[in-house]
């Protein structure tokens, strides 16, 4: 029997204090390290931007809409996109309860 869970994402998520972040230039992307379990994730400089407006001020809705203006893409396409990046990070703890 499989069990199930469900990631619940903040409406104003807002990071954990104590992160490392590591620019990886030669891959283009970005490595964040929880400081107090372990955990370590790596994202792209898009999932980086999300995560840099995760301040508890922006909701996903607002993060989309910063998303999709500066890269010119369908406001539905940059929601999906910052929610999945979201759902991820709310996984693995990076956001303050």
């Amino acid at each position: 029997m499989s069990e199930t869970f469900e990631i619940i994402v903040p409406e104003y998520p807002k990071r954990v204090d104590r992160l490392v972040c590591e620019e990886l230039e030669e891959m283009g992307s970005y490595v964040y390290i929880h400081e107090d379990n372990g955990t370590t994730v790596t994202l792209n400089p898009t999932a980086s931007a999300v995560f840099d407006m995760c301040d508890g001020e922006h909701r996903a809705e607002d993060m989309a809409g910063l998303i999709a203006e500066t890269l010119g893409v369908e406001h539905a396409v940059a929601l999906r996109d910052v929610n999945d990046v979201l759902a991820e990070l709310s996984g693995f703890g990076f956001f303050q309860n």
